[in-house]
């Protein structure tokens, strides 16, 4: 018997059982996952990119506060890997909308971006900016880039030293886990319980009282059950006749080796950011650039919708054909210096893909269940502020409390009251 049970030890479990635990210090806390060990799921997966740079407002003030959080952790001495690489959006006429909506939310919310010169762009990264007439380019329908925009507000982080993090931290607080122990059945149990067979009956007030495990070990809880399960949520939740309004679809990364003088350079191009470093590249169809100076390498993605099933696929697999004939055509039109290149590893993940790329959190039916998923590919760069909005809800708060001082009502992120502006940036 715990006060709280988090389903889930990614960064949004983590960082909702440590506000938790921070707002409510007494409290209980007992955090479960099927892995053998913290952020085992998509977490680890993930390009662990971050930006405070979105169109809707409520994104924004979550990553903005969020990153405000990282930096200020590893200012005080935990290395979390974070880079301030900044990310370069190259546009062409089929993104321009997008931007322009994105750079209106930035203005008002005075969050520092700069036009860059596309000369600059082309010397230093090798940019083909005109593609117009190029027989390839023309078969794909690509455009010609027509502005470069630079989010300094940016970069790249360690999932794994996040983790580690929030990880050392729960424990020093007191919070249990439980590894390796898959869930198998939310409980609903009447709170009232008259010992009538076949309970809870319809007319029965009932609540989430905990979970049962496999091999029949059941954890229950005084208070909350905190459904932290990522792209698991609608599985793992529609049979208690819960919708998290969240479904999964597959990501993948394909990792290329800066084998050449040319990509070394591109990998290491100074004049955008104090870390000497090419910052976080998204090219024309939403083709992702993520340098990983570490491994002299670069991890490469593409953001892909119509078309791309929401389906749950354990474990997730990369597809070889994905990245030769669905992202190197694009990347090497645009930046001739990878034609022909090929990964030497890759990996996949899920994103938990809301309708409006806004994150979820909200009690359903006044069922002590709280859910918290919908992520859509951000969850690192918002975790923790997902944590805080989870963690203020399961404790009856109205507004949380944000890193940088801001507040940010619940309802935001709920279902009723939300803060519906569909999010026009995700990548």
């Amino acid at each position: 018997m715990f006060d709280y049970i988090v389903v889930g030890a990614g960064i949004v479990g983590l960082s909702t059982a440590y506000h938790i635990k921070r707002l409510d210090p007494g409290a209980s806390v007992l955090v479960i996952d099927k892995a053998p060990g913290p952020g085992g799921g998509d977490t680890g997966r993930s390009a662990a990119a971050f930006r405070a740079f979105f169109t809707n407002k409520a994104n924004m003030l979550l990553s903005k506060s969020s990153i405000a959080f990282y930096r200020s952790v590893q200012e005080a001495g935990f290395d979390l890997g974070m880079r301030f690489i900044g990310y370069l959006w190259l546009v062409d006429r089929r993104a321009q909308p997008r931007v322009d909506a994105a750079l209106r939310h930035a203005d008002a919310l005075g969050l520092p971006y700069e036009r860059v010169d596309l000369g600059l762009v082309e010397e230093r990264l090798g940019l083909r900016a005109s593609v117009r007439g190029l027989e390839e380019a023309e078969l794909m329908g690509l455009d010609d880039v027509g502005e470069a925009i630079l989010v300094k507000e940016a970069g790249i982080l360690d999932p794994d030293r996040l983790v580690e993090y929030y990880y050392e931290k729960l424990r020093s607080m007191g919070v249990e886990f439980r590894f390796g122990s898959r869930v198998v059945e939310f409980i609903v149990e009447p709170r009232r319980p008259l010992g009538i067979e076949g309970e809870p009956l319809p007319w029965q007030d009932s609540r989430v009282s905990g979970v049962r495990l496999e091999g029949g070990l059941e954890a229950r809880a005084r208070r909350k059950v905190i459904a932290a399960l990522g792209a698991w949520s609608d599985q793992a939740l529609r049979a208690i006749g819960v919708d998290p309004v969240s479904k999964p679809k597959k990501r993948q990364i394909f990792v290329v080796r800066a084998s050449t003088g040319e990509l070394s350079q591109i990998l290491h191009a100074r004049g955008f950011n104090a870390e000497g470093v090419m910052p976080f590249t998204i090219l024309p169809r939403d083709v992702l650039i993520r340098p990983e100076p570490r491994e002299e390498a670069f991890w490469i993605g593409l953001s892909d919708n119509l078309g791309r099933p929401f389906k749950l696929e354990e474990p997730p697999a990369p597809e070889e054909h994905y990245y030769t004939l669905g992202i190197l055509p694009v990347l090497s039109a645009y930046m001739p210096a990878f034609e022909g290149l090929y990964p030497e590893t890759s990996w996949a993940g899920h994103y938990d893909m809301s309708p409006d790329g806004l994150p979820v959190v909200y009690e359903p039916f006044d069922s002590d269940l709280i859910v918290a998923c919908g992520t859509s590919g951000s969850g690192i760069m918002k975790g923790d502020a997902i944590g805080r909005v989870a963690a203020s809800l399961a404790l009856g708060l109205e507004e949380a409390e944000l890193a940088d001082g801001s507040t940010m009502p619940v309802a935001w992120l709920g279902v009723q009251g939300r803060m519906a502006e569909r999010e026009l940036l995700i990548i």
